[in-house]
This record gives structure tokens, sequence and C-alpha cells, in this order.
């Protein structure tokens, strides 16, 4: 039992870090023009996607897939910062294996690795449900006090 549960683990780490490897690649592709390759942001063109509000948005696990399947557009505040902008929608581009991929990534780099993986599921519900860019921020805009 032992040894399966090392050999499961053996062969489980190379795919684990090929994803995430994976995941960075598609984040610097996709996302690191506006929000930097550490998700820090653009002070004037891109909020930072880690910190407090990240916390609370990151709880919400339907959130992050809402807003890379449907974008996010208008008017929002990240502490004493204001951002007015348009966050493309990614979900007519990329299929949600990539997206699950950038995701788990941004997650790791918003300190929240270990929380449950999102999945391709989560995905798929998002792009179920109806959407846009500013129903995505009317969707943060519940969520953030």
């Amino acid at each position: 039992m032992i040894l399966r549960a090392w050999l499961s683990a053996a062969l489980l780490a190379p795919a684990l870090a090929l994803a995430a490897e994976d995941g960075a690649k598609l984040f610097e592709r996709h996302c690191a023009a506006c929000h930097q390759a550490d998700a820090s942001g653009t002070v004037g063109l891109a909020p930072p996607l880690k910190g407090e509000h990240w916390a609370r948005l990151g709880a919400e696990r339907s959130y992050l897939p809402t807003v890379l399947v449907h974008g996010l557009s208008g008017p929002i505040q990240v502490g004493a910062l204001r951002f007015v902008g348009s966050m493309p929608a990614f979900g007519a581009q990329l299929p949600d294996e990539e997206l699950v991929l950038i995701a788990n990534h941004l997650r790791g780099l918003q300190g929240a690795a270990d929380a449950a993986p999102l999945t391709a599921a989560d995905f798929a519900a998002a792009r179920a449900a109806a959407g846009s860019p500013p129903a995505t921020r009317l969707k943060r805009q519940s969520l953030l006090p």
C-alpha cells in the first residue's frame, strides 16, 4: 500500500510540474503584458491579481473562471487605486484546459496553491452561465465590501 502511494506520487509529480510550467507559460503569453509576470499589476492599466482583495474574491470559486471566460469591464477599486478598463474575455479563444492551467498558476502566485485546484468543470459552468464583462464587474462588487 505504501509502495503504491509512493509510486503514484512519483508518477504524478512530473505531470504536476509540467502543468505548472504550462500554466506559467500561458499566463506569460496571455496575462503578463498587463498584469506582470508576478501578477503585481500595472498602475493605471491593470490591477494586481493578488493581495487582500483576491483573498476575498478567490473565496468564491466561480469568480476567477467567470473573469477569464466572460471578461470584466468598467471602473474597479483596488485599495487606493482606481482602474477603468476592459479585461478581455478569453472564453472564445482558449479551451477550458488552458484556462484551468492559467487560473491555477495564478492561484499559486496569489498564495492559494494549497486550495482545491480549479477544474475544467468550473470553466464549463462559467461558460454555461450567462455573462458579460459588465456583469462580471457587478459580481466583483457583490463579493467585495
